[in-house]
């Protein structure tokens, strides 16, 4: 159909399709799984505690969808989503020195970035220990159209009151300054154990309030002062569940202190920021950040906070859980995954991990990747050019109520032992979380969670990534931690920003905080079990490791003998799947073509000089091959360990008898049948 010199796209029918009822759907799918169980192999089971159905109709979905921008946001802030603003593009840095860390923000900013993100770390980010650092690091930076974001620990005014002074030293007053200083002390207390400097939580809390106050009267909203951070917990091996709840439960407790100490909610909630992590599973993902919007603008609402303030404003970092330093290079289809979920989430800003951030400290071409990854979810995906591309699907509006009701379970369970202070000194939290790590871990072990390159798929000939160094004049260099009593002094007239301001000439952050703990003189001692960081693939890496270093000491790397019986089609599954499994532990293998005989095999087992090999064959064949094959072996070679491919329940007490030592098959735990295997090994 042609209207003047423009065509339009005839209207499309569905008549001829029949809709299909669930239950007729469910018929055709047992029909086609020939007698497999239906709900074992179509429901999947998470570690989170979620059941993902195999299919999702209107039916599931018990909320009603509002559209965009409309309280309570669960489908994005704005109407427009991305097109009225597209997400900030917030890449870390991490640099030995303030001058090393001007050089990476101007580039990248020249190369894409458009927010300047922070984080003062001697490890993970940079040193700036005082205002003449701060100068350095922001030289050049256009602070009137550049968000900076700060991330720090517990020195929240001295870095406020620095940051201001460097922005007015380079021509940029306090109403001009976007981004915040996000002064979070719960979340390092959960990552440290402690409150640094020496002041408890309640000098925490003063110190937050003075930021307020200076914030409320210097800088617009789109300035915070507050964060709050997932990255604690995620990074520990939570749950979305868990991460969410202990973020607004988290905010909560800011709030209410605030509160206490003259606040409105309209006041404090526009500035809190909120960091979440992003994980593997994508619409998991996806489905948690839009459950966390719409928790937090609840509670504000709630709180007596208007519709306006319950915006939340949302940072996201990709998972440091399941960065792999053994293969590396597959972190960049990790990154770009978990990058796709917080925008297709919705957030505000985004940091990308480079792929070589367990390893080192990211350079040039892992940083231009990382950039590159959000510029072509921009500039090539044309991701910002839609509004919530998500709305509706069935299946993540399930999976959004589903999180959002649990992560609010977890938060009222929080609320319950008397909030989040209360929560992490019992240490419920902490309990949660590490039994969630554990069970993460035990699907990784069990292969049930792949991770490719580490517990599936490992390529041995895999150069590890140099690792680099900072100079030995570097901010790492043996540099004092905020808490150290060893600060100079610093004469504080009160807890003002204009009082720190009065005295940054001369003063180190350090030594600020110093003064401030004399003049809090909180009680102190608020210690809790702290969350480490952690990574799914840590105890394959550690496996992986001490095979490098078994191949460094001998020269040669530690392998198995794969006894391959009879023709091709008879051994090969299993010798593949048994080499795949290997390999996870750093194990090589002999892999002979099929033997004629159980004798041939035992021969040439005992004769090629290793101390393992596996019986690879079917279970219809096992019961003559297993007792002749141990037999022979152990008359020859005592000491070598047997193992079979496969595990035929019935015969395996047997085949144990025989002298089988261990069974690799697709139920076995991976991890401890290769940490077994190198003990034996003496690896």
């Amino acid at each position: 159909m042609q209207q003047g010199n423009e065509k339009q796209a005839s209207e499309v029918s569905f008549e001829e399709f029949a809709p299909a009822t669930y239950a007729e759907w469910r018929e055709a799918a047992v029909e086609a799984l020939k007698g497999a169980d239906f709900d074992k192999t179509l429901f999947t089971k998470l570690v989170d505690g979620i059941t993902l159905h195999p299919i999702y109709n209107a039916e599931d979905v018990k909320t009603d969808i509002d559209e965009p921008g409309q309280f309570p946001y669960r489908r994005g802030t704005r109407p427009l989503g991305y097109r009225s603003k597209p997400w900030d593009i917030a890449q870390g840095i991490q640099a030995c020195s303030p001058e090393g860390f001007n050089k990476k923000a101007l580039e990248e900013l020249s190369k894409g970035g458009t927010a300047v993100n922070i984080t003062l770390n001697c490890k993970k980010g940079v040193k700036l220990s005082n205002l003449a650092d701060w100068n350095t690091a922001l030289k050049g930076i256009d602070l009137a159209a550049t968000p900076v974001y700060v991330s720090l620990g517990s020195c929240g005014l001295a870095t406020l009151s620095m940051l201001a002074e460097a922005a007015k030293d380079n021509g940029y007053g306090s109403k001009t300054l976007k981004g915040g200083v996000l002064f979070d002390p719960l979340g390092k207390l959960v990552m440290k154990g402690s409150i640094c400097g020496g002041m408890g939580f309640c000098g925490a809390k003063k110190q937050m309030a003075s930021m307020m106050k200076w914030a409320l009267a210097n800088t617009t909203d789109d300035f915070a002062t507050i964060g709050v951070s997932g990255l604690p917990y995620h990074n520990a091996g939570a749950s979305a569940f868990d991460e969410v709840a202990a973020m607004i439960a988290t905010a909560v407790t800011y709030l209410r202190a605030m509160e206490a100490a003259g606040f409105s909610v309209d006041q404090v909630a526009p500035r809190i920021r909120f960091t979440v992590g992003v994980g593997s599973n994508l619409f998991l993902e996806i489905a948690k950040i839009r459950a966390l919007r719409m928790l937090w603008a609840q509670i504000v609402v709630a709180c007596g906070g208007s519709e306006e303030s319950a915006k939340i404003k949302l940072h996201a970092a990709t998972s440091s859980w399941t960065i792999s330093k053994v293969d590396p290079w597959v972190n960049m289809l990790r990154g770009t995954a978990q990058a796709f979920s917080a925008v297709i989430g919705g957030v505000d800003s985004l940091d990308v991990t480079p792929f070589d951030a367990g390893v080192r400290r990211p350079d040039e071409f892992a940083r231009r990747i990382a950039r590159n990854v959000q510029l072509i979810l921009q500039g090539e995906c044309n991701l910002d050019k839609v509004v919530d591309p998500a709305g509706g699907s069935y299946y993540i509006e399930t999976l959004t109520d589903e999180v959002a009701r649990e992560s609010w379970k977890r938060f009222q369970k929080i609320e319950s032992e008397g909030g989040m202070v209360s929560a992490l000194k019992t240490g419920s939290v902490q309990k949660d979380i590490n039994a969630t790590a554990a069970k993460r871990f035990e699907f990784a072990d069990q292969r049930r969670q792949t991770y490719v390159g580490v517990n599936r798929y490992v390529n041995l000939e895999e150069k590890p990534l140099e690792t680099g160094a900072c100079p030995a004049k570097g901010a790492d260099a043996g540099a004092p931690k905020c808490c150290h009593a060893d600060a100079a002094e610093v004469a504080l007239q009160g807890d003002s920003v204009e009082d720190v301001t009065a005295v940054l000439g001369s003063a180190t952050t350090c030594g600020i905080q110093k003064a401030l703990a004399g003049i809090y003189a909180c009680p102190v001692g608020i210690t809790v079990e702290p969350l480490p960081v952690r990574h799914a693939t840590e105890r394959f890496e550690r496996l992986l490791d001490k095979a490098v270093a078994y191949q460094a000491k001998t020269g040669s790397r530690p392998k198995v003998f794969l006894a391959t019986m009879g023709p091709l089609r008879q051994y090969k599954a299993r010798a593949d799947f048994s080499q795949d499994f290997l390999r996870a532990g750093g194990f090589d293998t002999m892999y002979p073509a099929g033997f004629k005989t159980v004798q041939e095999a035992a021969d040439a087992a005992v004769k090629s000089g290793l101390g393992a090999c596996v019986i690879c064959s079917t279970d219809d064949t096992y019961g003559d091959i297993v007792p002749e094959f141990c037999a022979a072996v152990k008359a020859a070679k005592p000491d070598m360990t047997i193992m079979l491919a496969g595990y035929p329940k019935e015969q395996v007490p047997a085949f144990e008898a025989a002298g089988v030592d261990m069974f690799i098959h697709v139920r076995a735990n991976c991890h401890d049948v290769l940490d077994t295997l190198q003990n034996k090994l003496g690896i």
